[in-house]
């Protein structure tokens, strides 16, 4: 395990992710101290509409560009075809999505943040969000050719180029700063990843400019539908039950919550990129299932009991967290921590198996669970958040994650426990 890929990907990503930390310590404590809970309960709903508005713009194709970026590393006739038609479908989804934010920016404000204030951020998003599609794309394309260090490089820049704007735009405009910071952040970014993409060996015009390829548009739209639904199952809800919270108990409340967030998040950040980094473009590649079933149970080996350690430190060290990481008006909102965590482990723990889900474009069964599981976690938190107060909507997080990963264990109980009888690709 210990001299396998994964970890040395992770160790390579740990640079980019202690310099991501520092970041975020600094931008979270800002923006606590001068937003306090209201303003950060706010700045998640405009942030899950940015990364929806995102989504949308790519068509959700990003899943699909790196997958068969990988797997057709051997023939360049295939991959001209997928990186083109992602090229021209990217483009064409960003300009229609920034057509309906903009003539719909009253509308957003005055619905998902309660006010016509901040109207004008979603005007500006929406001229931007061209190039936030891209960015999406160049680092899709960039992972699918295993540039890590390339990701990593642009994962800095991204930080610290999101860090200073973050402290000056939220110090000196509050909230609609934050929004702006957001915004502005992954503008820059655009321009890093443009310039690697450039520099890269493997470009040429061809592989944007090629047209639209009917065979290749079919297999990144199964990655469309599978992108969409993790929109519905997870940002939409999110910001459900943020508004839940907010018209049930109080902002302050979605602002607790959103603290909690923000922590996991930031933590997690590691795992979840080094899964996203290595984790698809490698099982992508793998056909066998003895190679599936060997990488898997690295990944547990490695991955969990990070995790595990992780969240228990994180347990330990919550009161200071909070102090550090925060501000002294988030500390009612420790009772939380626990099943959080807790939630967060099983959480990666079938990320693991569920990866399995997107490398190998299991369409159906992946739709069908972000969608059951979605609504569920919904249900579970309306329900535990009026028994239990904003606490409950961490213990309907880890109870959720503990049937997924039952269930992620049963799809794929063949290559954990059996000799697969049949291969993968074929389901």
């Amino acid at each position: 395990v210990l001299k396998s890929k994964l970890v040395k990907t992770s160790a390579l990503n740990g640079v980019a992710n202690f310099i991501k930390i520092i970041s975020s310590l600094i931008s979270s404590k800002i923006t606590a101290i001068y937003l306090g809970p209201a303003g950060v309960a706010l700045l998640g709903q405009f942030l899950n509409v940015s990364s929806m508005a995102m989504v949308f713009s790519t068509m959700g194709i990003n899943g699909g560009i790196t997958k068969y970026t990988a797997e057709h590393y051997d023939d360049p006739e295939k991959r001209t075809k997928i990186l083109s038609s992602g090229f021209a479908v990217t483009l064409l989804g960003s300009v229609l999505v920034s057509l309906v934010v903009f003539f719909g920016r009253h509308i957003l404000s005055m619905k998902l943040l309660h006010t016509d204030e901040y109207e004008a951020a979603f005007g500006i998003l929406a001229l931007t969000l061209v190039l936030f599609a891209m960015n999406g794309y160049f680092m899709a394309v960039l992972n699918g050719y295993k540039e890590f260090k390339k990701i990593v490089a642009i994962n800095i820049v991204s930080s610290v180029a999101g860090l200073l704007i973050a402290v000056l735009l939220v110090i000196r405009y509050g909230v609609f700063g934050a929004f702006l910071g957001v915004i502005l952040s992954q503008t820059l970014v655009f321009f890093v990843a443009l310039a690697f993409v450039l520099k890269s060996n493997w470009f040429s015009k061809a592989n944007f400019f090629s047209g639209m390829d009917p065979g290749s548009l079919k297999k990144l739209s199964r990655f469309s539908l599978m992108a969409f639904t993790s929109v519905f199952a997870v940002t939409f809800i999110q910001l459900q039950i943020r508004n839940f919270i907010i018209q049930s108990i109080s902002i302050e409340s979605a602002g607790y919550w959103q603290g909690m967030i923000r922590i996991s998040d930031l933590y997690l950040s590691f795992i979840t990129m080094t899964l996203s980094v290595y984790y698809l473009p490698r099982l992508s590649e793998l056909k066998q299932e003895k190679d599936l079933q060997l990488e898997i149970l690295k990944g547990f080996a490695f991955v969990l009991p990070l995790t595990i350690l992780s969240s228990l430190l994180i347990y330990f060290l919550r009161g200071w967290i909070v102090h550090t990481l925060l501000a002294e008006s988030f500390l009612p909102m420790l009772p939380l921590f626990a099943m959080q965590l807790l939630g967060d482990v099983l959480k990666i723990a079938s990320w693991i198996l569920g990866y399995l889900l997107i490398a190998k474009a299991m369409t159906k069964i992946y739709i069908f669970t972000e969608l059951i599981f979605g609504v569920s976690l919904y249900v579970l938190t309306r329900l535990l958040v009026s028994r239990m107060g904003v606490v409950g909507a961490t213990y309907a997080f880890a109870f959720n994650y503990f049937i997924y990963l039952l269930v992620m264990v049963f799809i794929f109980r063949d290559i954990l426990f059996f000799k697969p009888k049949i291969s993968i690709a074929a389901r």
